[in-house]
């Protein structure tokens, strides 16, 4: 699983629908031949082949299309969109694959009609009987066609809830980190306060000190004028 491109949908994908279109023109290629012609012969195991080969190629798609989904590589609308195109092609391979079954059958039929009336008394009530059984298999299909659906908006939903808890869990560590912001805020200002007082009493001391100096001074010239005065 960890070997498969996880961004490679849309190469998976355009190769499944070329593939699908080929084996399209094949079977209308098909149905125009008799099951005499040798070119019908071909045909008929290039849609075989074709048809194993679609299949693989869906299995992988589904695969890269778990991983998108597992590792939320692309937004939630576009994994919508691949599940929805996914689900389409499956349900258009199953078409393709009931149409081959159904002209082979419908070819089989056909000769044996050629070949006898009594053969085609006998066939009659099979194919009334494979009306129902189509019916019934075709209502089986879509129910797993809904089942997959189901099982995509489930895993869609788990996705999404888990994206929810990991916002949930990141605005709790913003509100963590503006409280801290905050608790350092109101540390600067203290400290900022505190560097302000401090400042003030450096001053004072400083304008306390130019002051006894010129105190100093007065007393020098004071007992220098007594001096002259007297000696």
């Amino acid at each position: 699983m960890a070997l498969v491109d996880h961004d490679s949908w849309d190469i998976e994908y355009e190769g499944c629908e070329r593939l699908r279109h080929q084996l399209l023109v094949h079977l209308n290629q098909r149905q125009q031949l008799t099951p005499k012609d040798t070119k019908y012969m071909q045909l008929t195991a290039s849609v075989k082949s074709g048809l194993e080969q679609m299949h693989k190629d869906v299995n992988h798609l589904k695969v890269v299309l778990d991983n998108a989904v597992t590792w939320e590589t692309s937004p939630e609308e576009e994994l919508m969109q691949r599940r929805i195109d996914f689900d389409r092609l499956t349900s258009q391979l199953r078409e393709i694959n009931e149409k081959f079954v159904n002209s082979s059958r419908s070819n089989v039929l056909a000769n044996s009609s050629a070949s006898s009336s009594s053969a085609w008394q006998d066939q009659g009530p099979s194919i009334s009987r494979a009306t129902p059984m189509d019916a019934e298999s075709l209502k089986q299909r879509k129910a797993e066609i809904l089942e997959d659906q189901n099982r995509g908006l489930e895993t869609l939903s788990a996705t999404l809830s888990r994206q929810r808890e990991q916002a949930s869990q990141l605005g709790n560590e913003m509100e963590d980190q503006n409280n801290i912001l905050d608790n350092l805020a109101n540390a600067m200002d203290r400290v900022e306060t505190g560097v302000q007082r401090e400042t003030q009493s450096i001053g004072q001391v400083n304008r306390r000190d130019s002051t006894w100096g010129y105190w100093l001074v007065i007393i020098a010239l004071f007992v220098a004028i007594l001096v002259v005065i007297f000696v």
